[in-house]
């Protein structure tokens, strides 16, 4: 006895074009009965952004000033560091900021420590910024944030003394931004 779709009798029998007609049904079958599930993949795949840019950033502005923090990755481990970098622009010539206006700029973090790469800036805790005297000059400061725990050898190893959760701030004038930072156990 033949099957209509036995095996022999598809690919002796019938033409090519016949075959690869009932491969195509086939396959159109299987993706219509399950559309739902592959769209909801796709959308799911497509609202994580936050897990594929690990770079997050804070923005503060006044009418002479855009100040600007940024740290990459923005969960770090606790024997790695963090890119830290600060940015400011200034908005306006120099000759029309007023008198009141101080060049100092702060930097602090709870959770860790920034260890200062610009050079002149020797301490995150205050320092002066220096920039032209040009509208839209800008002004930026690069650190990394380095983690505070104390890691003990017995038992295999492990981290203690240490904070889950941690803060990165900058401020100048009256600007301030702030972003968390989430610390890690290595694995």
């Amino acid at each position: 006895m033949i099957y209509l779709f036995h095996v022999k009798y598809i690919v002796h029998k019938m033409p090519y074009c016949i075959i690869f007609k009932y491969y195509m049904l086939a396959i159109h079958n299987i993706l219509r009965k399950n559309i739902l599930y592959i769209l909801i993949g796709l959308l799911s795949i497509s609202c994580g952004d936050d897990i594929l840019e690990p770079e997050k950033i804070d923005t503060a502005q006044n009418e002479n000033f855009i100040l600007t923090l940024k740290i990459d990755p923005d969960i770090v481990y606790l024997n790695s560091v963090s890119k830290v970098t600060v940015n400011l622009e200034r908005l306006v010539h120099k000759d029309s900021l007023s008198s009141t206006v101080t060049m100092s700029m702060k930097m602090d973090a709870v959770g860790g420590t920034l260890d200062m790469h610009s050079y002149g800036i020797s301490s995150a805790s205050s320092f002066n910024v220096s920039i032209s005297d040009e509208e839209k000059s800008q002004f930026e400061v690069l650190a990394s944030f380095v983690p505070s725990s104390t890691y003990s050898t017995s038992s295999g190893g492990y981290y203690y003394n240490y904070k889950e959760n941690g803060l990165i701030t900058a401020s100048f004038n009256g600007l301030n931004v702030s972003l968390p930072i989430k610390l890690v156990v290595p694995r």
